[in-house]
């Protein structure tokens, strides 16, 4: 697909299940990406967390935590993951992914009132993706989206891969920001058990 930037959750650093492999290292040295990860906890003998690959070089990252609310079996929070990228030389975009709670509605209302508390925190147009685990007529999407525009006003179902049913995947946008959304497609592949979520946006120069 060649995108030029990627979110990635579920991603593992050599934990015991996926071969000891750090997944996201391997996935920057099969593209010649540049990347940045950030764990939510440890886990089997390594780490499980988020990741972003990304053509430009990354000039800044910066891990946020996302709190649980309710003590889960690998701990209390989870982590979101911020990087600064210059995509020209004088325009930097700020590229966010996250993991929101998959079993509890108040605990992602409370994820993406901390999102938007860190998006707060910052001028630069932000690009922000993740495995919400939410359908777009939640409470808590919606509030989201009175912040950010959503890319996907068709809602493409991702969610599972083989018969895909639900849209649960975002890629969000500051309104100031976007111009226009020239393409939305959620590729039809099996390496995960979501379907990727590929979006073409034109930012505003």
């Amino acid at each position: 697909q060649n995108p030029d930037i990627v979110g990635l959750q579920e991603v593992d650093s050599v934990c015991e299940r996926s071969g000891k492999v750090d997944q996201i290292r391997r996935l920057a040295e099969i593209t010649g990406m540049h990347y940045a990860f950030v764990r939510h906890f440890p886990y089997q003998g390594g780490a499980y967390g988020v990741g972003i690959l990304s053509k430009y070089p990354i000039a800044k990252v910066e891990p946020k935590i996302l709190k649980l609310l309710k003590k889960g079996p690998n701990g209390e929070s989870v982590s979101m993951l911020f990087a600064t990228i210059p995509i020209k030389r004088k325009k930097k975009i700020l590229f966010a992914t996250a993991h929101y709670s998959a079993f509890d509605k108040a605990i992602r209302a409370s994820q993406v009132n901390e999102t938007l508390h860190y998006l707060s925190e910052n001028n630069l147009p932000v690009i922000f993706t993740g495995d919400l685990n939410a359908t777009p007529d939640a409470e808590e999407i919606q509030l989201l989206q009175q912040h950010l525009q959503t890319t996907d006003i068709s809602g493409l179902p991702t969610f599972p891969d083989d018969t895909p049913v639900k849209k649960i995947d975002y890629v969000l946008v500051s309104p100031k920001a976007l111009r226009r959304v020239e393409k939305v497609s959620a590729p039809v592949v099996h390496y995960s058990d979501h379907l990727p979520l590929m979006v073409n946006i034109r930012l505003k120069s």
